[in-house]
């Protein structure tokens, strides 16, 4: 049953990015955290009220708040910038680029931690970078070198592979608030909510755009947060049945979803090779996900 949970977890963040796509001109980064974080606060409560002395003490112990504060503004971080990704860049080609996140946690993992990745991991590694290379080609005569210059220069590649080192970083802080004895709803419900009083300000500093959002992107706005809600519980449920490396490493087909969503509803380009480069890189990351 795991892997059905990892594989909606894997759907619920693609849509998210689809969604989160269409509306990226159309609100402010801070705006859709907001209002991201209220409705997700809203949809937790059924579940952390058995669980209120435990969220006290992870809120009031002063090393478990440090670590939550960390984990919940590289979180906020990330979003912004997949969200200034989504306004440069197609779905199709910053979502693949999502499977830099295992390679930037294997780095943090040795740097940090002292973890020795397994010959595996380096061949993951290798993976990743055949298919963001392949991912980054475009149609018409090219050169050789034309998909590492568009890798280091294009502003959307370059914040989307912010977005994976920011995700990374963020999956470090949970990791050390998890060998704190903390679930995974506890961490969701307690770094939204450091997220949203963080944004409480938004509301009232900028009322126009307030208005403006539930009056004409309301429906799209809903569509991000709740794919974005789906894609997180489920992968909590994923992570409850099996080890965590399978769980994230099923997780990672959202790239070829997200390539696929790109392609037929957004009518976005270069698909093939977009597709083959994230199956590539999605195997990448399942090998470093399985192999440590």
């Amino acid at each position: 049953m795991w892997f059905i949970y990892a594989l909606l977890g894997a759907f619920g963040k693609s849509y998210s990015g689809f969604f989160r796509k269409k509306m990226a001109g159309n609100i402010s980064p801070a705006m859709f955290m907001w209002f991201s974080y209220t409705l997700m606060l809203v949809l937790l409560i059924p579940f952390v009220v058995t669980r209120f002395s435990v969220i006290e003490r992870a809120l009031t112990t002063t090393n478990s708040l440090l670590i939550l504060f960390g984990a919940a503004v590289s979180l906020m971080i990330a979003t912004l910038l997949n969200l200034e990704a989504l306004k440069r860049e197609e779905l199709s080609y910053t979502a693949p680029l999502n499977a830099f996140v295992p390679v930037f946690a294997l780095a943090i993992g040795y740097i940090f931690l002292g973890e020795h990745p397994p010959l595996p991991g380096f061949a993951g590694v290798g993976a990743v970078f055949v298919g963001a290379y392949i991912v980054s080609l475009r149609s018409g005569r090219v050169r050789w070198y034309d998909p590492i210059t568009h890798l280091v220069t294009s502003p959307g590649a370059q914040l989307s592979i912010g977005v994976a080192l920011g995700y990374a970083i963020n999956s470090a802080f949970l990791k050390a608030a998890s060998n704190q004895g903390y679930d995974q709803f506890v961490l969701m419900f307690t770094t939204t909510a450091i997220g949203w009083l963080l944004l409480c300000y938004v509301p009232f500093t900028k009322k126009a755009e307030l208005r403006n959002t539930l009056r004409s992107s309301k429906v799209v706005l809903a569509g991000a947060i709740i794919s974005s809600f789906a894609g997180n519980f489920f992968n909590i449920l994923a992570i409850a049945g099996t080890y965590v490396s399978y769980a994230v490493g099923v997780r990672r087909f959202e790239a070829v979803i997200s390539v696929l969503l790109g392609w037929r509803y957004l009518k976005e380009t270069n698909i093939r090779s977009k597709l083959i480069g994230s199956i590539i890189m999605t195997a990448g990351a399942i090998i470093m996900a399985v192999g440590r």
